[in-house]
């Protein structure tokens, strides 16, 4: 009995376990246990999905990179392959054979009786590899060793020279053929040479000029690896200086201009910036001790002031590292600098930045770092500086004040440079309009001044009146830039890809340029003349820089 009452007990038992755990209560927990669990584990899945997405989205946008890197590297490779080329030919054209081509040559007669012992291919099986060897050797420099040699031009005494003088359109055709070239000018193209004597005078007669049409091309420099953004022409000698995005400064002997089949070559570049370059400006008066400088200044937002010697003084394959450190070199901005004006009657120098200031600072010549003078910009009711500027430039009626644009502002704004204020606002339009902000000003007869702007018009302001006196239409398409001729006859501007011709006489265009190929939406950056001759040049987005001749 007491066996029989212990195996019904645990029957019991057991019995009473299995009837807990499967009642409706415990039934439900379970299932709510399995569904908490799927739900932590779709989460999981769906954290994971979105992680293994954002890492695929960066590794697409790395590749993406990757491509237009090398892309850009691509056409890098082929822009330093055609310096190489042109390198090749500079030194064969200069009777300078370089030591590669030496140590090729000795190989060759070293092998030369190996070379015999070849055998010779038929003429009519090595004519279809003519071009292939001409190439190679066109880019070794020995073309002229095979070529032979050409027959001299015959120059006749009788062909009257062209001269170019202030006043005067430089593209010409020269009637008068028994006028001579005056002292101390080129023959060709009119300029005074290179020295630091002071110039003679030039003979009062002129010859008599047939042009066809207002403005010509002349020359093409294609030096400059990236974009070209601004230019400085020197008044007092035939020199261009040239900044870019490739943090190059160049300085251009443009004597030969207007021999469109000589290709110019910079004498110099400067390449102690570290970042793209914007800006440009130069003295030339011997004021304080200071001649022929050069500012320039870029992204790094800092102005550095250059020596630079003349072409004759420095030799072009030579070594320049003597020239190329810079006077001095000073922290101007805490952003990037994309305007200088230097006002050479008063040894001072402006300087307009994307951190909303335009700071004046004095020309010394020392290597200390100057202090500045004054900071102007736009305000706003708490007295901090808003806007950016966009635009500056020094008026010729009052050398103590200057006008400047500011973004997202339809003000131009007149400051004084002896007491620090501003001294004058002129509104062009109601209300604020980001697409009318001013891209470049440009002085216009005594008291105007052009105002080139975002809305493809060019408007004209009378500084003495204080108002806006007249407008031009262009098109739809930004004014980058604007420049008139020395009788201020014409208005040369640059919109989209060309280059207008506006007659101030007949109040209407008279001739349309081809400007630059475009870079990223980018066609012409500036145009910039010439203060004594009636020449102009236009920096493009594609590294090239075009010289005009104009009335």
């Amino acid at each position: 009995m007491s066996s029989e009452s212990v195996s019904i007990s645990t029957l019991i038992q057991k019995n009473a376990q299995q009837n807990t755990q499967y009642n409706w209560v415990g039934v439900l927990e379970f299932l709510h246990e399995q569904h908490k669990q799927v739900q932590y584990k779709d989460c999981e899945w769906a954290l994971e999905k979105s992680q293994m997405q954002q890492k695929i989205n960066e590794l697409e946008g790395v590749v993406k990179a990757q491509e237009r890197v090398i892309t850009d590297l691509g056409k890098r490779c082929k822009m330093l392959e055609v310096a190489l080329r042109q390198e090749r030919l500079k030194y064969q054209q200069n009777g300078q054979v370089p030591d590669y081509l030496n140590q090729l040559l000795k190989e060759n007669i070293e092998n030369q009786s190996q070379i015999q012992n070849y055998q010779t291919i038929p003429k009519r099986k090595a004519k279809p590899y003519r071009p292939l060897l001409q190439k190679i050797i066109q880019e070794v420099g020995l073309q002229s060793i095979f070529s032979p040699p050409s027959s001299p031009k015959i120059e006749h005494s009788n062909r009257p020279s062209v001269m170019l003088t202030p006043n005067q359109n430089v593209t010409s055709i020269v009637q008068n053929s028994g006028r001579q070239s005056p002292t101390n000018m080129n023959s060709t193209s009119g300029f005074p040479t290179h020295s630091r004597s002071k110039s003679q005078n030039i003979n009062e007669e002129q010859p008599q000029i047939v042009s066809k049409d207002p403005v010509q091309l002349q020359n093409t420099l294609r030096h400059h690896l990236d974009g070209v953004r601004d230019a400085y022409f020197f008044n007092n000698m035939t020199i261009l200086a040239t900044v870019s995005e490739d943090c190059q400064l160049k300085l251009w002997d443009y004597q030969n201009y207007q021999q469109q089949q000589n290709q110019i070559e910079p004498y110099l570049t400067l390449r102690d910036h570290t970042g793209p370059l914007f800006a440009i400006a130069g003295i030339e008066q011997r004021q304080k001790g200071i001649q022929n400088a050069i500012f320039s200044a870029g992204a790094e937002g800092a102005i550095k002031m250059w020596y630079f010697p003349l072409p004759d003084e420095c030799d072009q394959l030579g070594q320049t590292e003597e020239f190329q450190q810079c006077r001095m070199t000073w922290q101007a901005h805490q952003d990037a600098i994309w305007q200088l004006k230097v006002n050479s009657q008063q040894n001072l120098l402006l300087s307009s930045a994307a951190d909303s200031l335009i700071k004046l600072w004095p020309i010394q010549d020392s290597q200390s770092e100057p202090k500045q003078l004054y900071q102007f910009g736009q305000k706003n009711q708490y007295g901090h500086f808003v806007d950016s500027p966009t635009a500056i430039a020094w008026l010729q009626h009052n050398p103590n004040l200057f006008a400047s644009g500011f973004m997202n502002s339809a003000i131009l704004s007149i400051f004084d440079t002896e007491n620090g204020r501003n001294v004058q606002n002129i509104k062009y339009l109601q209300e604020n309009n980001a697409s009318a902000q001013i891209n470049q000003l440009t002085q216009f007869q005594q008291s105007c001044l052009i105002s080139s702007h975002d809305d493809g018009k060019l408007r004209i302001f009378d500084l003495q009146q204080s108002k806006l006196i007249s407008q031009i239409i262009c098109g739809n398409e930004p004014i980058t830039s604007a420049i008139t001729n020395l009788s201020n006859t014409n208005i040369y501007i640059a919109t989209g890809n060309v280059i207008k011709v506006w007659d101030t006489r007949r109040q209407q265009f008279i001739q349309e340029l081809q400007g630059h190929q475009s870079k990223y939406d980018e066609n012409i950056h500036n145009l910039v003349h010439h203060g004594s001759y009636n020449l102009f040049a236009s920096l493009g987005a594609d590294g090239q820089i075009k010289l005009f001749s104009s009335k």
